[in-house]
């Protein structure tokens, strides 16, 4: 459930409040407003539970990737504030996939290249995965050869 389900909720909860006290204080009119009534919520229902939430793009990173990053910008990147310092910790995560993706351009103070953060993290990923193999071949040597 988003705010917005919450929202929507409780809005339709109060509309039907108030129609139930109309209803109640004009009873010749009752059965026909009920179901008129009846009629307008069950579109209503069907509308908003047929409508698809706004898909944003997933950006995923592992944890290790945005634990990294915390690092990094508590660390080496403390100096810059915040919003400007995605250079700096995308330098800090991993140089060669810096080198990779923005050596020729770095970023500016503050820009946001989406395209070329979702290269950067598909880098790192990459060098993660490999890390990890690397490891577990390492471990599967170690017990072999007790």
């Amino acid at each position: 459930n988003t705010p917005f389900d919450h929202t929507l909720h409780s809005s339709f909860t109060t509309s039907l409040q108030t129609a139930s006290s109309l209803m109640s204080s004009h009873e010749g009119c009752a059965p026909i407003l009920r179901r008129r009534l009846c009629a307008v919520l069950l579109v209503a229902l069907i509308t908003t539970s047929a409508a698809k939430p706004k898909k944003y793009p997933q950006h995923h990173t592992s944890k290790a990737h945005w634990k990294k990053e915390g690092e990094c910008s508590r660390g080496a990147c403390a100096g810059f504030h915040p919003d400007e310092n995605e250079d700096c910790v995308s330098k800090c995560v991993s140089d060669a996939c810096y080198q990779e993706v923005y050596a020729e351009e770095p970023l500016e103070p503050g820009e946001i290249d989406r395209h070329r953060q979702t290269r950067f993290n598909a880098c790192v990923r990459r060098e993660q995965d490999e890390e990890a193999k690397r490891i577990a071949e390492e471990r599967k040597a170690a017990r072999a050869s007790r």
